[in-house]
Order: C-alpha cells, then sequence, then structure tokens
C-alpha cells in the first residue's frame, strides 16, 4: 500500500515512451500534441460528421489535472479480423478517454475511469477501457489520460475476445481477493472476541481501511455497493481512503512492533504528516504528493524498528517481517513501472500489490495470532507461579504446599528410604507487630522473615507460607531427621536478635512444631493437624523453640477439645462463678479491696486455673462471651452488696483480663455498659492483668491506655516476677498496683533472690507511683517478711481465703465490727493513691 500510494504521486516525465507490446499489435505511440488540440479536433470532426451519425458528447479537461495523449495505430489485418478494445492496464486512474473516427465519418468517443459510473466502460472489466471502431477512418485514434497525481502510459490495444476472457480472469482475481479480506476480517473478529486486545482491534481497523482503498481505488465501490457516494465525491473519498490506509496501516505496525522514546515519536508524528497530507488532497491536489513524499520515511522507519526487533529472534516477528516484504514487493512491481514510464507489465501484474496486500494480511494474521498464543502461554505461566508462590513473600504459597505434601505421603508410603521431616513455623506475635506498626510494617516483616528464611541455606525440597504468619519448610526425602531437628535451631539461632526494618527494630519470635512424614499419614489434614499440635506445645512453653511431634500430644489435643466445647457449655449454662478474696493493709488487717477469682465447678473433675481458662477461651474463640458472664457476674455482686449496706465507696474490686480483651474495645465497652446498667461507678473496678502478657510488642500506651483512662478505669499488673515485663514497660504502663507473684512469696523465707526481688518489686512500685501488693500469703512468716521488706498490702489463705459473694458480705460485717468502727466512717478505708 505504501508503495502504491508513492507511485500515485509520481508525475509522468514528458519524453515517456508507449510501453512495448506483445507481437501481432503495433505500439502506441505518445502523440507529440496536447490533449486538448486533440479534443479540439475532433469537436470539428463531429461537427463535419455526416448527417446519419449521432451527435457524440466530447468531454472537456480538467486544467488542474495532468493530461496526455497517446495516439492509436492498430494494424490493418488486425482491425479487419476483430474489434479492438483499447485498455489501460491501470484501474485505479480517474479518467480514460477514446476517441475515434469511423471509416463512415461518425466520431465515437468513450469515457471511462474510476471517477465515473462503472456502466460507461465498453465491456465489463476493472480496467477502464472502449471499444473501437470496426474500421477506423483517415484521422489516428487517441487516448487521453487524465489523473491528479500520475498519468501512466499503460495503454494497450487488445482484440475483444481475449480482453473479455482476460477480464473475467481479473474479477476471479479481484473476488478472491475481496473475499480472502472478508474472510480474514471474520477471522479477526473471532480472535477478536475470544480475545480482545489492542493488536487484534488494530489488525481489525488495517483490514476496513485496505478493503476500503481497495474498493475505492479500484472503482468497485459504485460497481458493487449502491450506497456508494456519487463520481462527484470521488476526490474526497480517494483522500479519505488514502489518508485512512496510512493510518490502518501504521497503527497496526506501531501497535506489533512496540517502539518506545524517540523512535515512538517519530512515527506517530510520520503517520500524523502522512495521513493529513492525503485528507487535505481533497482540496488540495498538491498535499498529495505531499503525503505521499513522507511514505518513504514512514517506511524506512519501520523497517528499522523491524530489523532490531528481528533480533530478538521471536518467530511472530518473522511472519511480521515476511508480510511486509510481500507488500512492498507487491507495491514496488507497480511502483517500478511508474518510475520508469514505459516499462511493459502483463495484465496480471497490475494487480500485483493487492496480492501482496494478503499476502501480507495472512502473514500479518499468523504473526499476530503467535503473538496472541505467546502472550496467553506466558500469562498462562505466571498465574501458575502465582499460583504456586506467594505473591507477598515469593515463597511457595499454600496450594503449592499442599501439592507438595501429598507427594512426601505418597513417597513415604511407597519408599523404604527415610521419610522426609516438617517444620512448621508461626511467628508469635505478628498480631502485636501489626497493631504496633501498621499491616505495611507487618508485610515488610514477613518478607524480611521469608528472605531471611531461603538464605539460611537449609535442605529443603520446598519452603512456603501457609498463611498469615505460618511458615512451613519441607526437607528433602533423602535428609536424615537429624537435619530437620538441625535446620529447626538454625532458624531459632537466626532470629534470636531483633532485626532492623529502616528505623525500627523488630523481634521475631518464631515457635516451631516438627513432625516425620511417615506411611502412618493418609492425608494432609492428618499432617497439619500433629504439626499444629507440636506448635502448639512450643507456644504452651513460651515459644521460642522446637518441639517434635509425639503421639501423646493427640490425646492431649483431644482432651483440649473437649475442654473448649465444656467451657463453652459452662458459659452458655452459666456454670462460672466468682469468688472474693480480700486485700488488706497490714497495719490494721482492713480491706481496701478484693479480687475476682474465676471459678469452674466441674463435676467429678479437678479445677483449673484462671490463666488456663483464658487460655482455652482465646483459642476457641470465647474471650468476648467469658469476659460479659465475668463483668455480669463482678458488677452484679457489687451492686447487691451496696444493697446490702456493706460495700464501702473507697473499696474496689479486680478482675482478671487479658490482653486480647483489652486490645478488642467490646469487652471495654461491655464493661462501660454494664458499669452503667448497675449503677457502679468506674472507680469501683479494677483490671488486673497478668506480667506475662507485657512482655510483647504491643505499644500500651498507644493502644490500651487510651481507651482506660477515657472510662475511668484502672489496670493492675498481677504475677509480678514471674512473667517478661520490662521496666520501661511497667513505667509506661503506670499500673494503679502491682502484685508480687505467689511463687515469689512463697520463697522468700528461704531464698535470697527472691528475697532481692520482691525488695525490688516494692521499691519499683513506690518509684512508679504504684501500691505493691503480696499475693498468696500462707505463713506468718511470709507476713514478716513482707512487712520487713516494706509491704503494706497483701492477700492470702492467711488473711482470709477466697469466698463466696454471701461469705464475703458477711466477711465485711465481721471486719467492721472486729475494728468497732462504722461502715460509712473512711479511717479505715484505704485508698490505692
Amino acid at each position: 500500500m505504501l508503495c502504491l500510494l508513492v507511485a500515485s504521486a509520481l508525475p509522468v516525465r514528458a519524453d515517456a515512451r508507449a510501453p512495448e507490446t506483445e507481437p501481432g499489435f503495433d505500439p502506441v505511440s505518445p502523440s507529440p500534441r496536447p490533449a486538448g488540440d486533440w479534443l479540439r479536433d475532433y469537436r470539428m470532426l463531429a461537427a463535419a460528421a455526416p448527417v446519419h451519425c449521432s451527435t457524440p458528447d466530447i468531454p472537456s479537461l480538467d486544467r488542474h489535472a495532468p493530461a496526455r495523449a497517446f495516439i492509436l495505430e492498430p494494424r490493418a489485418a488486425q482491425s479487419q479480423s476483430q474489434p479492438l478494445i483499447a485498455t489501460i492496464k491501470d484501474p485505479i486512474v480517474e479518467r480514460f478517454i477514446v476517441l475515434a473516427e469511423a471509416a463512415d465519418g461518425c466520431i465515437r468517443v468513450h469515457e471511462s475511469g474510476r471517477s465515473l459510473p462503472f456502466e460507461q466502460r465498453s465491456l465489463s472489466s476493472p480496467f477502464p477501457n472502449a471499444r473501437l471502431p470496426a474500421a477506423l477512418g483517415e484521422t489516428p485514434a487517441v487516448a487521453i489520460v487524465i489523473d491528479h497525481q500520475s498519468v501512466r502510459p499503460w495503454i494497450e490495444l487488445i482484440p475483444e475476445a481475449r480482453f473479455q476472457c482476460l477480464s473475467e480472469q481479473l474479477w476471479i482475481a479481484i473476488s478472491m481477493f475481496t473475499g480472502m479480506l472478508a474472510t480474514l476480517f471474520v477471522i479477526a473478529l473471532l480472535v477478536t472476541r475470544y480475545q480482545r486486545s489492542r493488536l487484534t482491534l488494530a489488525y481489525l481497523a488495517y483490514l476496513i481501511a485496505l478493503q476500503f482503498y481497495q474498493l475505492q481505488a479500484l472503482g468497485l465501490g459504485p460497481a458493487w455497493l449502491p450506497f456508494w457516494p456519487p463520481p462527484s465525491a470521488h476526490h474526497l473519498l480517494q483522500a479519505f481512503a488514502a489518508g485512512t490506509a496510512v493510518i490502518g496501516l501504521s497503527l497496526l505496525a506501531i501497535t506489533f512492533l512496540r517502539p518506545g522514546g524517540w523512535m515512538r515519536s517519530v512515527l506517530i508524528a510520520s503517520v500524523a504528516l502522512s495521513a493529513g497530507g492525503f485528507y487535505l488532497a481533497a482540496f488540495n491536489a498538491g498535499a498529495y504528493r505531499f503525503g505521499a513524499a513522507i511514505l518513504p520515511l514512514l517506511a524506512i522507519l519501520v523497517i528499522v524498528l523491524l530489523a532490531r526487533r528481528l533480533r530478538e529472534g521471536e518467530p511472530a516477528m518473522r511472519w511480521f517481517a515476511v508480510g511486509l516484504a510481500a507488500a512492498l514487493g507487491g507495491g514496488g512491481i507497480q511502483a517500478a513501472a511508474v518510475v520508469t514510464q514505459g516499462a511493459w507489465l502483463p495484465p496480471m501484474a497490475a494487480f500485483a500489490f493487492p496480492l501482496g496486500n494478503v499476502i501480507e494480511s495472512i502473514c500479518w494474521l499468523i504473526a499476530i495470532l503467535m503473538r496472541l498464543r505467546a502472550t496467553n502461554l506466558s500469562l498462562q505461566h505466571r498465574l501458575i507461579h502465582e499460583a504456586q508462590h506467594d505473591p507477598l513473600t515469593g515463597l511457595r504459597s499454600r496450594a503449592s504446599m499442599h501439592a507438595h505434601l501429598v507427594n512426601a505421603i505418597a513417597a513415604a508410603k511407597s519408599s523404604p528410604h527415610p521419610t522426609p521431616g516438617l517444620i512448621f513455623i508461626d511467628l508469635g506475635g505478628f498480631r502485636r507487630i501489626n497493631d504496633r506498626f501498621g499491616q505495611a510494617r507487618g508485610d515488610q516483616v514477613l518478607c524480611c522473615f521469608s528472605t531471611m528464611l531461603r538464605e539460611l541455606g537449609l535442605e529443603a525440597e520446598a519452603i512456603g507460607r501457609f498463611g498469615g504468619d505460618e511458615f512451613m519448610v519441607l526437607m528433602r526425602r533423602d535428609a536424615h531427621w537429624s537435619h530437620t531437628e538441625g535446620a529447626a535451631a538454625t532458624i531459632l539461632a537466626r532470629f534470636r536478635e531483633p532485626i532492623r526494618i529502616d528505623d525500627d527494630s523488630v523481634l521475631i519470635r518464631p515457635d516451631i512444631g516438627l513432625l516425620r512424614i511417615t506411611a502412618d499419614y493418609d492425608s494432609v489434614d492428618e499432617v497439619l493437624q500433629d504439626a499444629d499440635r507440636a506448635l502448639q506445645v512450643s507456644k504452651q512453653f513460651g515459644g521460642r523453640r522446637a518441639t517434635p511431634f509425639e503421639s501423646r500430644m493427640r490425646e492431649d489435643a483431644k482432651a483440649q477439645e473437649a475442654l473448649k466445647r465444656a467451657l463453652e457449655e459452662a458459659i452458655r449454662t452459666h456454670q462460672l462463678d466468682l469468688h472474693y478474696q480480700p486485700i488488706v493493709t497490714f497495719e490494721s488487717m482492713t480491706p481496701v479491696g478484693f479480687e475476682a477469682l474465676l471459678r469452674w465447678q466441674r463435676p467429678g473433675q479437678k479445677s483449673i486455673a484462671v490463666e488456663q481458662v483464658f487460655v482455652v477461651a482465646e483459642s476457641a474463640g470465647l474471650l468476648g462471651a467469658l469476659g460479659e458472664r465475668i463483668i455480669e457476674l463482678a458488677l452484679a455482686q457489687i451492686a447487691d452488696w451496696q444493697r446490702r449496706g456493706v460495700w464501702s465507696p473507697g473499696l474496689f474490686l479486680s478482675i482478671n483480663a487479658c490482653e486480647q480483651q483489652l486490645i478488642d474495645g467490646r469487652f471495654l465497652d461491655d464493661l462501660h455498659g454494664a458499669l452503667q446498667t448497675h449503677g457502679v461507678d468506674a472507680c469501683a473496678l479494677r483490671l488486673e492483668l497478668s506480667e506475662r502478657s507485657l512482655g510483647t510488642d504491643l505499644d500500651w500506651s498507644r493502644l490500651v491506655l487510651p481507651r482506660l483512662l477515657n472510662q475511668h478505669i484502672l489496670l493492675g499488673v498481677d504475677n509480678f516476677g514471674a512473667g517478661l515485663a520490662s521496666l520501661t514497660m511497667l513505667t509506661d504502663l503506670q499500673p494503679d498496683f502491682i502484685k508480687v507473684d505467689r511463687s515469689l512469696v512463697a520463697a522468700l523465707p528461704n531464698l535470697p533472690r527472691a528475697q532481692h526481688l520482691a525488695r525490688i518489686g516494692c521499691l519499683l512500685a513506690e518509684q512508679i507511683g504504684s501500691l505493691a501488693v503480696a499475693e498468696g500469703i500462707e505463713t506468718q512468716g511470709q507476713l514478716d517478711t513482707l512487712r520487713e521488706f516494706g509491704f503494706e498490702h497483701g492477700q492470702g489463705r492467711l488473711i482470709a481465703a477466697p469466698m463466696s459473694g454471701a461469705e464475703t458480705a458477711g466477711w465485711l460485717q465481721l471486719a467492721a465490727r472486729a475494728h468497732d468502727q462504722p461502715l460509712t466512717e473512711n479511717s479505715w478505708q484505704m485508698k490505692l493513691h
């Protein structure tokens, strides 16, 4: 198409010679006289013609369009044998006028061409043509060629029978060409429907532009389509067809070759200039030549870009190059004929360009299909990779690890070789990292952990992220069990110290469960359950350790599951109750408050520690229901004591809570609502938090304390000396009281280290403005030692055992009478601050 557009803009030379003809025909000679002179002569001949002759309509010339005259000189013998057809083998010529004088003196005028109605041609043929009289007069027959772009002297005299046969062949060729373009368009539509992309849409646009250009250029539009615009719109249609053809061709080339940078900008600018020139040709014929002059630059740029892309070795690019070469070759044949002005072309060669376009379209369709197939394969491989790998960490995904575990189980059943080991990792406290630093930083922690895990050089078959903060390392099948244990130890050692992420120091605490995958396992679920059981044991022992799975863990897990169901039933049927132990001042042994101790009376079962109840509730998702029950019991009891008149405004009741409850705002909201419902002052309540919960990365000052202070609720620290709380965290927390753990109190008489720690606890409480409370006082010796160390408050069975609500009311009355003081007097009431 580019070559034909360039050729159509080339001017004819003044000294052009007529093309040589086949043997048996005289040559067609260019006339030395202008075309206008011949028209004037024939008008005079028509005026002097005999009366029986019809008056011919001799056309006039367009002074803006180039015109050339050629003398037709058939041999006398040939002209008498059969009628001759004067034709021009240029299907896109605008006007082809044949003037001839018959032997009887009548003038015959025939005009045809692309810009005229198709039915004006003497014979139905893609080539403009005119039938000569059987016998010519004395005046030479003349053919005049008129075209705004270029005059091509491809004129020939052909016997009518042979021309008819040639025309039939050409019609078949054109029909095949049009049908193939239509077929390619349908295929492209189906491909676009299946996979819509910029490339398929560009190919559709290219086919539409090519079909439109061919219909206009060959003059077939008016012949085939009844709605085609009239000949008066020829110049407009030609300009529009040429500009659209350039855009369609270039759009597909740019989309397929994907140029970048300056090359893309130059290509787009060249397309805009060339197409603009062709569009402007509708108003100024000279603009057509400007548009055609830009096309060689555009062709060179496309060829250079294609040469670069061919180095990449893409098969689709080779097919694109073959298609482009076919189009350039087909158009080049016609362009060469225009340049040489007189080079003889066989009739079928006039359609070398359309044939090249068909080959080009087929090759480009193949290239596009290959490109789409390669894209689909790439997308498929990417989807497979994404399905097998975690998008955040790049480790194997859950589904991929599941498949590896299936293969490991099958290998364990079929092979006598050592069974593979499985390392199941959970990042302890990762939720707190998210809460403290935000989810984005949490993702960075996961990525950092994954990278470091890969860099440890473990003898692993697969390393994957199983979900959330859970990771899995499947060792190779030939790796000994000691390698699995060694890999777990390596992981623990690597993350013993905090890691740096930007400006933050983050401590990663991996908890690990180890498992041998043996032939006893039938499913992945069984493997995961046992690995998780070993992992939970590691957590129960404080974490940061690796625990191999043992068969007894299954029984323990079953018992734990039964305990969860029992706790759920106990909460639902109100089997839980609270007992209350007084907290007194040592000087007068008068109460300052009480600790509410959860009691779960299970028939035939031993009692369960409060901390274990909270652990079971958290794992079973029952913390919310448990907290509601404890709040309801505690506040209802305070309200009952108030009605009995035994509760003094200076007393407080502390209830145990876990950090998860405090993080969850619903617990505090329920507490606030219950205080209002029961009419209890918030100052009468304290929340006790175990020191074990403070040895974490939780940002208490940001996440918890503001909500507590908002509701005027104070917080105390329980079990001091048994946990991992730092002094900095205790200072930031500013607890209302600090309770020294009962195990520390029990060791006071005999263990100097316990005595030192107790002194430190008392001094620390004094320094941070908290009350020091000793719990678990069982003997008089412990009480005396505590007094000696400076403790002023405590609780324990030596003072009073935990009691029911009614018993506590009676104890309060006895305590008031023992000191002979009315309950309303504040002299014995001790406040925390």
